[in-house]
C-alpha cells in the first residue's frame, strides 16, 4: 500500500473544518499539525523581542510593523 503526504495551508477554522469533515466522509486517515515551522532566523529574533520586553525595551509601532515585514516576507 503506497501512502501519500499532502500539505495544505489553510486560512482559517472553517476551511480546517470544512476539510476534515470531507476527509472523515472519504475515509481517509489524517492528521492536523497547527505547529508553525520557523526558521532560526524567526527563533532568535522571536526570543530577542521577548527578551527585551521583559526588560522593558519596546519599540514604536512603526518600527514593530517593519520588523514583522521582514520576519514574513
Amino acid at each position: 500500500m503506497m501512502m501519500s503526504t499532502i500539505t495544505i495551508h489553510t486560512e482559517n477554522e472553517n476551511q480546517i473544518n470544512l476539510l476534515k469533515a470531507l476527509l472523515k466522509e472519504l475515509k481517509i486517515n489524517f492528521e492536523i499539525d497547527k505547529e508553525e515551522n520557523l526558521t532560526e532566523w524567526q527563533k532568535k529574533q522571536l526570543l530577542k523581542g521577548i527578551d527585551e520586553a521583559d526588560k522593558g525595551d519596546f519599540v514604536s509601532k512603526e518600527d514593530a510593523k517593519e520588523i514583522l515585514d521582514q520576519c514574513f516576507r
